[in-house]
């Protein structure tokens, strides 16, 4: 099953994306950054998706995670190669870290500090 990124497709030209598609997780992270302290708050949530309906639309389930986890999801396609030999070529792929690691960084490189959180506020 394929995750989300977090992107939004409006309108009909974006519904065969998730007609086709085996998303079944969304991933979203939320940043708040405090001047005064030189720090970013961000809370990474996730909800199990499911399909539904006709016209087809994603429908949050009621399973729901907060806070830093790891997803990784990889679809292989199998076909033959220009030596006639079977191969298996990498057609999906997503880890969660690629949409974490990129802000973290950014924020720690700005000498800001990076605080995760999992309970309280954001």
């Amino acid at each position: 099953m394929r995750p989300a990124t977090g992107v939004t497709v409006d309108g009909a030209a974006g519904l065969p994306i998730f007609v086709q598609s085996q998303i079944s997780h969304s991933a979203r992270i939320r940043m708040r950054p405090d001047r005064m302290a030189h720090e970013v708050r961000a809370l990474e949530e996730q909800w199990e998706v499911k399909r539904v309906g006709t016209p087809t639309r994603l429908e949050i389930s009621s399973e729901y995670t907060r806070g830093p986890s790891r997803t990784v999801s990889r679809e292989w396609t199998i076909g033959r190669g220009e030596s006639g030999r079977l191969e298996a070529t990498e057609s999906f792929r997503f880890d969660s870290a690629e949409l974490r690691e990129p802000l973290r960084d950014t924020v720690l490189k700005s000498g800001w500090t990076w605080r995760g959180v999992v309970f309280g506020k954001l």
